[in-house]
């Protein structure tokens, strides 16, 4: 779940898309599609870019939500992109959850920062 800069909340899911609602009365706006293998994290930057984190453990900004051109920010094939963080200087901060822990109690493996 994400709010965007307009109010609106933006969640994602494991079919790989994005449902945008109205944050004033809940109302559904639209749904966007996207080419991954389902939404596991996202968050909105203050320009509308969308950043969406897959299962695949690849992260995508997408330029005016959704509709616009996108270029991968980041990858790690084996791990989840479980958690993103926009900061509002334009730094990424992203955290990968590796499935195949042998102490499940470690957390996630490892993480990034992507300056934008």
């Amino acid at each position: 779940l994400a709010l965007g800069p307009d109010g609106n909340l933006f969640s994602g899911s494991g079919d790989g898309a994005v449902r945008v609602w109205c944050g004033i009365d809940g109302s559904h706006i639209r749904t966007m599609q996207f080419d991954t293998d389902g939404v596991y994290s996202l968050t909105v930057g203050l320009n509308g870019s969308l950043f969406v984190g897959d299962f695949a453990g690849t992260v995508q900004v997408w330029r005016a939500m959704g509709s616009g051109s996108r270029h991968i920010v980041a990858r790690n094939g084996s791990a989840s992109a479980v958690t993103l963080c926009l900061s509002v200087t334009g730094t990424l901060y992203t955290g990968w959850d590796q499935e195949d822990y042998e102490d499940e109690d470690e957390g996630p493996a490892m993480g990034g920062v992507y300056i934008l």
